[in-house]
């Protein structure tokens, strides 16, 4: 099976760290989500770091925040 390792900032507006977090935990691994600091009028940034089967699912949750951007991918082979 094929997963991919993701990394990008996300750019939210009033969303704690941990709101983030708690909506990836259950469909991702290896989940890291490091303030990366502060976005425009008061909004956060996050180091967004994990390792998921479907990026898309991790995109469309994370659309719901706000704003994703720098975005590295890459594919991991399971063992």
């Amino acid at each position: 099976m094929i997963k991919y390792s993701l990394e990008f900032i996300l750019n939210t507006f009033n969303t704690p760290q941990d709101s983030v977090k708690a909506s990836l935990t259950e469909f991702v691994e290896d989940l890291q989500v490091i303030p990366a600091g502060e976005a425009a009028e008061g909004g956060h940034n996050f180091k967004v770091n994990l390792t998921v089967e479907d990026p898309t699912l991790v995109f469309d949750i994370c659309a719901q925040f706000g704003r994703i951007k720098s975005v590295k991918i890459d594919e991991k082979n399971a063992p």
